[in-house]
């Protein structure tokens, strides 16, 4: 990580010519074709960066330094956390304290600060409410953070519904709402589709009147959403409408948010929300025709699975690109989870996506290859010659597809991202008995617990479309 940090700085910093050599002549880009709309600089940008930041956002690729770093902090701020009181403080003070114990995980402190700071905003006059509480909306996402990690839901669907009547919507209104929808979406689906349902006039009402935001405005701590991430939110609406077996109020709330659309969309817009559309598209049609490189159960045969010959009950597709370290280390767990859902007559296989055809000899490489040494060689040194201890970076890593040999995983080309509009990783696609795809969703590190993510899409896949009883 420090060496792609060092990497990057060379490459975003700008270049120092030799002194007293002119520059070479600047090239002229071609022009782009007007019939191919493209990403504005910044969100090319953005979707280049992508990979570093899904990579960066787990722990568990952060190097031994930061990992300490981050657990000392952590029981710092633990610590001065149970050393106080939200009682303590008011007004920003609370956040600020909520801020702290949410670092030292202290949940509870969490709730109570947000819910002191909630309570005084409740009580203050109109004049008060103006100006005194300028971070409501911050106070709300804490409430909503700390009762899910408290695994209260109940208390964190009636936060969000208070919030959403309560603050302009942004981010941290978008953030929150999502979190509470995607914990109670198997549990309590009717729950998730209610809070849907109450935000979808809100975002509707951005969509028609979204304009460019002022330079003020979009400098700001919370500037207002792209138009593309407010379609995005909108299209979870007709999405839950589809995983609950209802096309035709999916069908009803995509084309109102269709019509929501300004008749003019700048680029970004345009190519941004086409690709959620597509995604969203996928729902109830068959699975992509993906072509396969290798199945790594037997990385030496050549590949004959077919995914729509391979069906069972249920279908699961564990979608990941080589690079996701994340995704490849929850390896580890792909053969026990096929084999729960097997149980169920499901199936479960990880999409390994990447360039090139592995070679068919491919085997498995011990956990320790990756720290191996390279081989000594057996011929004696030459007299007087300085021996070198060997570099254990200058051994060859091995590739995603040898860390996952001998598991339920079918290399793909990269296309099959594109096939599913891949953005997240690692993206769970399930379909039905009949490949028909149900639920299209990005998984949490913990997905492949049981009973837990996948466990539940699975049995409520099975549950609304039942495979057919032979007569």
């Amino acid at each position: 990580m420090r060496q792609l940090s060092v990497l990057l700085l060379l490459l975003l910093s700008p270049r120092l010519a030799p002194a007293q050599t002119p520059p070479p002549p600047t090239p002229q880009p071609a022009q782009p074709s007007t019939q191919v709309p493209q990403l504005s600089p910044q969100s090319a940008y953005d979707e280049a960066m992508r990979p570093l930041d899904i990579t960066h956002r787990s722990v568990k690729n952060w190097s031994d330094a930061e990992l300490a770093a981050l657990a000392a902090g952590m029981k710092q701020a633990s610590d001065s956390c149970i050393a106080r009181t939200p009682e303590q403080f008011t007004g920003e003070d609370l956040l600020a304290y909520a801020r702290l114990c949410t670092l030292g995980q202290q949940w509870d402190l969490v709730r109570r600060a947000a819910t002191n700071y909630l309570i005084a905003q409740s009580a203050a006059t109109p004049a008060e409410k103006l100006t005194g509480f300028p971070n409501l909306a911050a106070a709300f996402e804490y409430e909503i953070l700390a009762s899910l990690r408290l695994d209260d839901p109940v208390n964190a669907f009636g936060t969000a519904q208070t919030m959403l009547r309560t603050v302009p919507y942004n981010d941290l209104v978008s953030d929150a709402t999502n979190a509470t929808i995607h914990y109670v979406q198997m549990i309590h689906t009717d729950q998730a589709l209610n809070l849907l349902n109450q935000r979808q006039p809100i975002l509707l009402s951005l969509l028609r009147a979204h304009t460019p935001p002022s330079p003020a405005a979009a400098s700001s701590a919370h500037p207002p959403l792209p138009l593309y991430t407010l379609y995005a939110d909108a299209i979870a609406l007709p999405a839950m409408q589809q995983f609950a077996n209802r096309p035709k109020d999916a069908a009803a709330s995509f084309d109102e948010l269709e019509a929501a659309l300004p008749a003019s969309l700048s680029a970004d817009d345009a190519i941004l929300t086409a690709q959620s559309r597509r995604q969203y598209q996928l729902l109830g049609s068959p699975l992509p025709d993906i072509a396969t490189f290798a199945d790594l159960l037997n990385p030496s045969s050549v590949p004959t699975r077919a995914l729509d010959k391979q069906l069972g009950t249920a279908t699961v597709l564990f979608l990941f690109p080589d690079w996701c370290a994340q995704c490849v280390g929850m390896g580890k767990q792909f053969t026990s989870t096929a084999i729960r859902l097997n149980r169920q007559d499901a199936r479960f296989y990880a999409l390994l996506a990447q360039a090139n055809q592995p070679p068919p000899t491919l085997k498995a490489t011990p956990k320790s290859a990756s720290r191996a040494a390279a081989p000594h060689s057996t011929k004696p040194a030459a007299a007087g010659a300085a021996t070198q201890p060997a570099d254990p970076q200058s051994a060859p890593k091995p590739t995603a597809a040898e860390l996952l040999a001998g598991t339920p995983t079918l290399v793909v080309p990269n296309e099959a991202l594109a096939a599913f509009l891949a953005t997240d990783f690692p993206l769970i696609v399930v379909a039905d008995h009949s490949g028909i795809v149900r639920s299209i969703q990005v998984a949490p590190e913990n997905a492949l617990v049981a009973d837990s993510l996948i466990d539940q899409i699975v049995d409520r896949v099975i549950e609304q479309w039942p495979p057919l009883q032979p007569k």
